[in-house]
C-alpha cells in the first residue's frame, strides 16, 4: 500500500523541501514503490522513492468571528 494518494501535495524532503503533486504511484520490480511528481516550476516530472518525500504541512487559516451589531 502507497503512503501517498494521487493528487497528494508532497515535499521533496532531500532538496529543500520543494513542493510537488503526486500524478501516478507505481511498483517497482523489486516491489518499491515510486512516485511520478509534478513539481512545481520545473515543468516535468520527477520520479521519487517513497522514503524521499512526506506530506506537505497544510496551511491553516484563522477563522474570523462575526459579531452582532
Amino acid at each position: 500500500m502507497s503512503k501517498f494518494a494521487i493528487g497528494e501535495k508532497v515535499d521533496n524532503a532531500a532538496d529543500d523541501h520543494e513542493v510537488g503533486t503526486v500524478i501516478a504511484i507505481f511498483p517497482t520490480v523489486e516491489g518499491n514503490v515510486r512516485y511520478a511528481v509534478d513539481m512545481e516550476g520545473y515543468g516535468a516530472l520527477q520520479f521519487f522513492a517513497e522514503e524521499k518525500l512526506v506530506v506537505h504541512p497544510a496551511l491553516f487559516h484563522s477563522v474570523t468571528r462575526c459579531r452582532r451589531v
